[in-house]
């Protein structure tokens, strides 16, 4: 199941921040939605936002002096792509495509403005680890013979260690979601590094792996590398494996517009949890009775029933945690009331991004 402060956490640029920090981003994400085939961003545009997939599929894709396309990476839901934009405001280095219908959490760079201000470290630890040489090495790649494609047997950007540091090209690799493998030489020694959309999953150096074979080649000076690109469509299976060895969590969504229950229920849909919904309190109670969940994500007020009446029902037998939709906090006597009760939240609006930090804080 994905889990979104799980997934900031491992964007290089959030990397070093605490839970409690990537709460407050989480608060800044919007959610937005991608047709078929759709242009959500291209080579050029300013780089001023960036994206969480939850639902869907997107491709990054370069084009060569022939306007071919070039598919760089398959992205699916938990993947991401962006974040080094909104740091260097630098233009979009590949355009991004929908290939079906798709969901995204995005975070404007206003709110990353704000997210700077808050924790400069962000800006002072990465602010040099893209550098113009990365994007000359990146337009050598768009530059193939007709025909050729970047694919598992082909080689992608190339060059020397002189000219680009092995931390330029780890941040690279990151910032462009590259699945792959970069090899590196000097002096007879062979090193390999392994990514998976842009994550760093392994180092090799001979018989050395991890943070010593890492520690060895951060001091090569000399050398060459060279990115070998493979579509991220070729790891179904890892993912396959990883999600049938994953807890599925669920949840009920009872709210009486069908509206708001659809864009509730794509959203944690498309994050990997099972979802439930019901127009109201009977309907919901027929639904528990055949179907427990783990949380329950209810209106105040509901067209056979206040929510206070619903939690009282539902904790007669259990003690299923609610968390209640509202644009503004309830009576301060119903606040008092879920307070007594416990594992009972009140939402500040009707953000889906709001929704889903609640209920990652309360699972």
């Amino acid at each position: 199941m994905i889990q979104i402060s799980k997934i900031l956490k491992q964007v290089p640029i959030f990397r070093m921040l605490s839970k409690e920090n990537i709460d407050f981003i989480v608060e800044r994400l919007k959610f937005k939605t991608f047709a078929a085939d759709e242009v959500i961003c291209k080579i050029g545009d300013p780089g001023d936002e960036m994206y969480i997939v939850i639902s869907g599929k997107v491709k990054i894709c370069i084009y060569n002096e022939n306007d071919e396309e070039q598919v760089v990476a398959n992205l699916e839901p938990g993947d991401y792509f962006g974040e080094m934009a909104l740091l260097t405001g630098e233009p979009r280095s590949a355009s991004v495509i929908a290939m079906q219908d798709s969901e995204t959490f995005m975070l404007h760079k206003n709110d990353f403005d704000v997210i700077l201000e808050k924790f400069p470290s962000i800006s002072l630890s990465m602010g040099k680890i893209v550098s113009k040489r990365l994007r000359d090495t990146l337009q050598k790649a768009t530059s193939m013979p007709k025909g050729d494609k970047i694919s598992a047997a082909q080689s992608g950007p190339s060059g020397s260690l002189e000219e680009v540091s092995l931390e330029e090209l780890i941040s690279f690799c990151e910032a462009n979601s590259v699945t792959g493998t970069m090899k590196v030489s000097s002096e007879g020694e062979n090193g390999e590094f392994e990514f998976y959309s842009g994550r760093l999953s392994s180092v090799v150096l001979g018989d050395v792996k991890d943070d010593k074979a890492l520690d060895t080649m951060l001091s090569w000076k000399k050398g060459s590398f060279e990115i070998f690109v493979r579509p991220l469509s070729l790891t179904k299976e890892e993912r396959k494996a990883q999600k049938e060895t994953e807890v599925v969590k669920s949840i009920l969504i009872t709210n009486n517009s069908l509206v708001v229950r659809k864009i509730i229920e794509r959203a944690f849909k498309g994050l990997g949890y099972n979802v439930f919904s019901a127009k109201d309190i009977s309907e919901s109670s027929e639904l528990l009775d055949k179907n427990p969940v783990d949380i329950i994500i209810s209106d105040i007020k509901l067209p056979d029933g206040k929510g206070l009446d619903f939690i009282e029902k539902v904790r007669s037998t259990n003690k299923t945690p609610f968390i209640f939709i509202t644009d503004k906090s309830g009576s301060a006597d119903f606040e008092n009331k879920l307070k007594e009760m416990g594992n009972a939240e009140l939402t500040k609006t009707h953000e889906v991004s709001e929704i889903v930090k609640l209920v990652e804080n309360m699972l």
